[in-house]
């Protein structure tokens, strides 16, 4: 297994990065597809591979009518909001059916515009797919998880009055599960689908990226982090209530929950309480990242396991939830100090890790398939398709 190199450091990509700031503050946003085109140029050409470095082909140009478009339809959806509550409702509905389109166009445009070792990379997944995948299984997903059970929570109270039978309310809590236990099953099917439909119809020239996954697989990740959700952040309540009991007082907290009615009986020493929310706040923020950085990494690996191009190399993540927790802290404590400035370090850490730990097989003559990759390339010639680039991605 070769291990892909990130060569950029955190100097070099703060001078784009602080140019492409300004630049798009003083064109007041215009200059954004500019800028974009700058930045993945930079990650993408020091990202190498035994030798061999990714480019970025799109120009400014190309993304700039998609940018155009989206802003135009962003400020037509601000404008319509403070008009009418309903055709905001509307304006989102539509972009919610766009959004299928969008990400097919966005896959295509943007693979295209990849290439490494001088050969593209491309995508031949259709829109039917994108619709079953982004649309179909979302809205299958929300029905479970929001419509029904908050239909069914309002419309039992207004059949309370009817002639209806007693065991009808009693439903109501198993109806409730069973569309909790639907929606947790949606959410690792989509998962799986989406990941599946990404990498299967992605193509490196004429080579072919095959990924087999498993429903099962993503729904046993996804159960873990559910538990390990519960346990932290229930310690944590756990924790800051005590902090808080031995701060003020079970008298005080009786108080405080009086004071909801009646403000001006809040307990003085309620003061104390600000330094806690705030460590509150924090701690809530550390461990969603655990959480994330603990699913991110075991599907990350489950999928690249499961991942080969041309049935000849294949793939493997050597990334762990310990050393991604830390780079994820740090980085925000980092912004945070030097309030932004060091989001170049941050980005560049980020890459950095990321990229060092993905591998790839290249045992099985690799140098012979890059050659045959780019004589096909060759022949095939160019072929650019409208840009809609949304930044569609896996997340890992």
């Amino acid at each position: 297994m070769e291990t892909l190199e990130f060569e950029g450091n955190g100097s070099e990509y703060f001078k784009i990065w602080i140019v492409n700031v300004l630049l798009v503050i003083l064109t007041a946003g215009l200059y954004y597809p500019w800028a974009k085109v700058r930045n993945h140029r930079y990650f993408y050409g020091n990202t190498t591979l035994d030798g061999r470095n990714f480019e970025y082909h799109a120009t400014g140009k190309q993304l700039f009518l998609g940018y155009i478009i989206a802003m135009v339809l962003f400020i037509i959806y601000i404008v319509i909001q403070q008009i009418s509550p309903i055709g905001s409702l509307i304006v989102l509905g539509v972009l919610f059916i766009a959004i299928p389109w969008l990400v097919w166009r966005s896959l295509k445009f943007s693979l295209k515009m990849t290439s490494f070792s001088n050969v593209h990379f491309g995508f031949t997944g259709t829109l039917k797919q994108s619709y079953i995948n982004f649309f179909l299984y979302p809205l299958v997903f929300l029905c479970a998880l929001y419509i029904l059970p908050i239909g069914l929570t309002v419309a039992l109270p207004m059949l309370s009055g009817v002639d209806t039978p007693s065991w009808l309310s009693l439903i109501l809590p198993v109806i409730i599960l069973l569309s909790m236990i639907v929606a947790f099953y949606m959410f690792a099917l989509m998962k799986k689908k989406n990941t599946s439909y990404i990498l299967n119809g992605t193509r490196y020239g004429q080579g072919v990226f095959e990924t087999t996954l498993e429903t099962k697989k993503f729904a046993m990740i996804l159960l873990r982090t559910l538990g390990l959700s519960v346990l932290i952040l229930g310690f944590i309540a756990l924790l800051i209530g005590a902090v808080v009991y031995g701060t003020i007082g079970l008298e005080s907290l009786m108080e405080m929950q009086n004071a909801m009615k009646d403000p001006q009986s809040m307990p003085e020493n309620i003061g104390s309480l600000i330094p806690i929310i705030f460590t509150a706040y924090a701690a809530m923020i550390l461990a969603s990242m655990v959480i994330i950085a603990y699913s991110m990494t075991r599907q990350r690996s489950y999928v690249y396991e499961h991942t080969t191009l041309d049935d000849k190399i294949t793939f493997a993540s050597s990334l762990e939830a310990r050393p991604l927790i830390w780079v994820m802290i740090s980085n925000l404590l980092l912004v945070i100090v030097t309030f932004g400035f060091a989001y170049p370090w941050a980005k560049v850490r980020m890459t950095k890790l990321m990229v060092e730990n993905t591998l790839v097989d290249t045992s099985y003559g690799f140098d012979d398939y890059i050659t045959e990759r780019q004589e096909e390339e060759s022949s095939l010639g160019e072929q650019i398709g409208d840009a809609f680039d949304v930044d569609v991605g896996l997340g890992f």
